[in-house]
C-alpha cells in the first residue's frame, strides 16, 4: 500500500467512531463490504447492529431477526454436497483461530436473508420431501412455525413437524372426511363433514371440545380473538366462543352452498354458489352489506376492513367499497373462470383456468400477465417480495410479479397439487390424489 493510501486509512480511523459509523450509514451494503476487506479497524467499525440494521430496515427484512428469527432456522434435511451449485443450505465460514470479533446480530440476519431470497430467485431448493401417512386425498392444510397440519378424507388429522416432517400425531376423533383444518398458535380447529367444529391441542394431539351446530360439511374456518367462525354447506355462518365453548349466533342470508370465505379484523366476507357476497361483522347476528353483481358462483375473495376482492366463475374480477356496497371496479381480461386470488398492499393477483395470472392495480389497471402454466392456476400466494402460484401438471412457479418476470419454477414437484402453503423458507403443497400426501420443498 502507498503511503498516500496509508494516510487516507489512518485519518478515516482517526475521525470519531460516531461520525465514522454516520459516513458508513451513507454506504450501499457492496461497498461495506469492500472496506471490511481493507484492514481490521475498518472491519470492525462495520461490524455493528445499527448499521446493518439499517439496511435490514430499508429492505424491509426486520422481521426476520424478530419474530421469524432466521438466526435459528435449520435445514429440512442433512446438507449434502453441491456439485451442480443447486443447493440452499447456508454456510458461514469462520475461522477456528482469528483476531476478528464475532458477527454482529444484524450481520449475521442480513448475510442469511440475502443468502434465502437468492435461493429464491435462482431456483436453489432441496428435493422434496414427501409426508406420507393419509389413506385418502388430503382436503385441508395449515401450518405455523413449529406444524404442519392435514386433514384427510380418510376422516383423520396428522400433525407434522415442519422442521423434520415426521409425524407427531395421527388424530383419529372425526366420524367423516376432514374438510378444513386451521391453527392459531397451539390451538388447531378443524371443520368436518359430520357438520361438527373441533379444537384439539396441536402439542398433544389431544380434543379439547367439540361444536355443534351445522346441518351440513363444515368447509370454511377463521379464528378471530375469542372467535371461531364457520362456514358451510347448509349455507350458514355460525360463530363460536373460544372461551365459553358455545355457540354465539347463525348469520344467514346465503340461498346456496358458501364457495369462500375471508376475514380482516371483525369483518367477514363469504361468496355463495348464489352468485353473491355478503359482508357480515361477526358481533352481530345481521349481515352489513349483500353483494351482488356476479353472473356466476363466486369462486373466491379477499377482504380488507373497507374493500372486498372477489373473484367469479364468470371470469370477472370485481372491487367493492364497504360498507357501501359499491362495486368500484370490473376487471374483465381473463377467457375462463377466475380460480384463485392474491392481494398484497399494492396489487391483486389472479389465477384462472385459461392458464393465465393477471396483475391488476387496486385502480382497476391491469399490469402484467404472467403466462406459464398449463391448465389451471389453483393457487395463488403473494407478499411483498414474490409471488408463488401452483397449478395442473404439477407445476409451481415463482415470480417477481412487480416487473412481471418468471424466477423460476419448481421442476423436482412430485405429485399434483390443489392446495398450496407458503412460508418465508419453504412450499408446502397437498395432493388430491389418492392416497394423499403434503410435499415440503425447503429453499433453506
Amino acid at each position: 500500500m502507498s503511503s498516500d493510501d496509508e494516510r487516507k486509512k489512518q485519518g478515516l480511523i482517526s475521525l470519531p467512531p460516531e461520525l465514522v459509523e454516520k459516513i458508513f450509514l451513507y454506504l450501499d451494503v457492496e461497498d461495506i463490504a469492500r472496506l471490511s476487506c481493507v484492514c481490521l479497524a475498518w472491519r470492525e467499525i462495520a461490524n455493528v447492529d445499527h448499521i446493518w440494521l439499517h439496511h435490514c430496515m430499508e429492505r424491509k427484512w426486520m422481521r426476520f431477526g424478530l419474530h421469524d428469527n432466521i438466526l435459528q432456522e435449520l435445514p429440512l434435511c442433512k446438507p449434502q454436497s453441491n456439485v451442480s451449485n443447486t443447493s440452499p443450505y447456508f454456510r458461514l465460514y469462520i475461522p477456528k483461530e482469528t483476531r476478528l470479533s464475532p458477527i454482529c446480530r444484524w450481520k449475521n440476519v442480513f448475510i442469511r436473508v440475502l443468502h434465502l431470497f437468492k435461493n429464491w430467485d435462482k431456483g436453489r431448493y432441496t428435493l422434496p420431501l414427501t409426508l406420507k401417512g393419509h389413506k385418502d386425498q388430503v382436503k385441508a392444510i395449515d401450518c405455523n412455525r413449529t406444524c404442519i397440519v392435514s386433514g384427510s378424507e380418510d376422516n383423520t388429522v396428522i400433525v407434522w413437524s415442519l422442521s423434520t416432517g415426521s409425524k407427531l400425531f395421527d388424530i383419529k376423533v372425526h366420524s367423516d372426511a376432514v374438510t378444513a383444518v386451521k391453527l392459531k398458535g397451539n390451538m388447531l380447529v378443524t371443520g368436518c363433514a359430520d357438520s361438527s367444529v373441533r379444537v384439539i391441542d396441536s402439542t398433544s394431539g389431544q380434543l379439547a371440545f367439540s361444536l355443534q351446530g351445522h346441518q351440513g360439511s363444515v368447509d370454511h374456518l377463521a379464528i378471530i380473538e375469542d372467535f371461531i367462525v364457520s362456514a358451510g354447506t347448509d349455507r350458514t355462518v355460525m360463530v363460536w366462543s373460544i372461551s365459553q365453548q358455545k355457540h354465539v349466533h347463525t348469520l344467514r342470508g346465503h340461498v346456496d352452498e358458501i364457495e369462500c370465505m375471508a376475514h380482516s379484523g371483525y369483518t367477514v366476507v363469504t361468496g355463495s354458489w348464489d352468485k353473491a357476497l355478503m359482508v357480515w361483522d361477526i358481533r352481530q347476528e345481521d349481515a352489513v352489506q349483500m353483494l351482488h353483481g356476479h353472473r356466476e358462483v363466486v369462486t373466491c375473495c379477499y377482504c380488507t376492513e373497507d374493500t372486498v376482492i372477489s373473484g367469479s366463475g364468470d371470469s370477472d374480477v370485481r372491487i367493492w367499497r364497504i360498507p357501501s356496497g359499491e362495486c368500484l371496479e370490473v376487471l374483465s381480461a381473463h377467457k375462463a373462470e377466475v380460480y384463485c386470488l392474491a392481494c398484497s398492499t399494492d396489487v391483486i393477483a389472479s389465477g384462472s383456468s385459461d392458464s393465465t395470472i393477471i396483475i391488476w392495480s387496486y385502480s382497476g389497471s391491469l399490469l402484467h400477465t404472467l403466462m406459464g402454466h398449463l391448465g389451471v392456476v389453483r393457487c395463488l400466494y403473494i407478499n411483498e417480495f414474490r409471488l408463488v402460484s401452483g397449478g395442473d401438471q404439477k407445476k409451481i412457479n415463482v415470480w417477481d410479479y412487480r416487473s412481471g418476470k418468471l424466477l423460476n419454477t419448481i421442476h423436482r414437484n412430485p405429485t399434483r397439487l390443489h392446495k398450496l402453503l407458503v412460508t418465508d423458507t419453504k412450499l408446502i403443497t397437498a395432493s388430491p390424489e389418492t392416497p394423499g400426501t403434503v410435499t415440503v420443498i425447503s429453499y433453506w
